[in-house]
């Protein structure tokens, strides 16, 4: 991984998350309608956003995750966040997580994030297999897997507790040769 991180698309940015980002990174992850189906309880202070900030750049630094701001580009404001974690360098393998503000669903923009994540992710980290975990009843995110070319490969019955309910996942893979992503307008900056 790189000292400085950047990529760009049409309409969006992915950037190191940055101290900056805590108050909005606290709105994100506090929104109760945004945070519905992952497997924690929303945010509800300041230093929550802090500490993963502080979190997310200690995993860059050492290599151990990729936790990135999705800035709208053209006013600049955070919109959402994506990361590559849990990675299994000797399998080529890591696991996707991303979550967007409420305003932007179903306008294009997660899945522009996740091209460029993804066009990043095959090819200068040189990954072969992408996962993600997705809570039974989220068909948007389902749906924005399936269309970026992630196939649905099994249940997780009762991965998760959130509020003392039991809670299926599904799980969906992406293999670098299953990739269909094209050669999106993407620009890294090293």
């Amino acid at each position: 991984m790189h000292s400085t991180f950047n990529l760009t698309a049409k309409r969006i940015r992915l950037r190191l998350l940055e101290d900056r980002d805590a108050k909005a990174l606290l709105e994100l992850y506090a929104d109760p309608e945004v945070m519905r189906y992952w497997n924690h309880a929303p945010w509800t202070t300041l230093d929550q956003a802090e500490a993963a900030i502080a979190e997310a750049g200690a995993d860059y630094a050492s290599g151990a995750a990729l936790h990135c701001a999705i800035e709208h580009s053209a006013s600049g404001a955070l919109i959402g966040s994506c990361a590559l974690y849990a990675f299994v360098p000797q399998h080529g393998c890591a696991s996707l997580g991303y979550l967007l503000a409420k305003p932007y669903w179903r306008q294009g923009y997660l899945s522009e994030a996740m091209r460029a994540l993804l066009e990043h992710a095959f090819g200068e980290l040189g990954l072969n297999r992408i996962e993600a975990d997705v809570n039974r009843g989220n068909t948007g995110s389902v749906a924005a897997l399936e269309r970026l070319g992630f196939r649905h490969e099994g249940c997780l019955r009762e991965r998760w507790i959130v509020d003392g309910k039991k809670h299926d996942t599904q799980l969906y893979g992406l293999l670098r040769g299953d990739w269909r992503g094209g050669a999106p307008a993407l620009h890294l900056v090293k």
